[in-house]
């Protein structure tokens, strides 16, 4: 399972984010620009090692990776050993849901968005980050796949047009679209960007604030 290559290599998978600080922070911003005005209590799905969720004042987070979740843990987030398939929390409950660069790595998508909608209340609000497929960003680590990378050999990508094709049939309706990462180009320098509203042609980083389509 792919979780377990977290497990092994969960030290450099967390330093990625000061070795290429530029990146994390232009993609921290973009999720932080999303995230206005959406209510608390918030959980993180696939929460990794707290990057993401310690600096946005997160304070629930699941993922399968026990080595990550001790980092997490020491980052004051209460967090459970977890797939996103199957989260152990009561329905209705958050008003928030994030989900950073996890997309890529989920075996059932369908029903980790199914999961995120029952655990959401009414008003809640799903906040989903991701690195498109068509984009330069998408490309490179779909290089990086084909070449066995320790971590994105096992990943998915997917363009924007499939996420939101996603979203809709698990009853997501998007009404928010950030774009980051469209100046920075891979193997070339990495700089920070502030946020753009709305889709960018060829943004390495999007994010898209779902909110739930009642039933009917």
């Amino acid at each position: 399972m792919v979780f377990t290559i977290f497990d092994i290599f969960w030290r450099e998978y967390d330093e990625w984010f000061e070795k290429h600080r530029d990146l994390y922070l232009s993609e921290l911003r973009a999720i932080e620009y999303a995230s206005r005005g959406v209510s608390k209590p918030w959980l993180e799905v696939g929460v990794g090692s707290a990057r993401f969720a310690y600096s946005l004042g997160v304070e629930f987070g699941v993922d399968p990776s026990r080595s990550l979740l001790k980092l997490a843990f020491l980052r004051s987030i209460d967090v459970v050993e977890a797939v996103g398939e199957y989260i152990p929390f009561a329905s209705n409950v958050f008003g928030g849901v994030f989900m950073t660069v996890t997309l890529c790595f989920l075996d059932n998508p369908v029903q980790v968005f199914r999961e995120v909608y029952r655990v959401l209340k009414s008003d809640g609000r799903l906040v989903l980050g991701f690195i498109p497929l068509d984009s330069d960003w998408g490309r490179f680590y779909k290089d990086l796949k084909k070449k066995g990378h320790r971590f994105y050999q096992y990943a998915s990508f997917y363009t924007v047009e499939q996420v939101v094709d996603l979203l809709e049939l698990t009853r997501f309706e998007p009404e928010l679209y950030v774009s980051t990462l469209i100046r920075s180009k891979p193997s070339e320098l990495e700089v920070f960007e502030e946020p753009y509203g709305g889709l960018r042609q060829n943004a390495g980083f999007v994010v898209v604030r779902a909110r739930k389509r009642a039933l009917r």
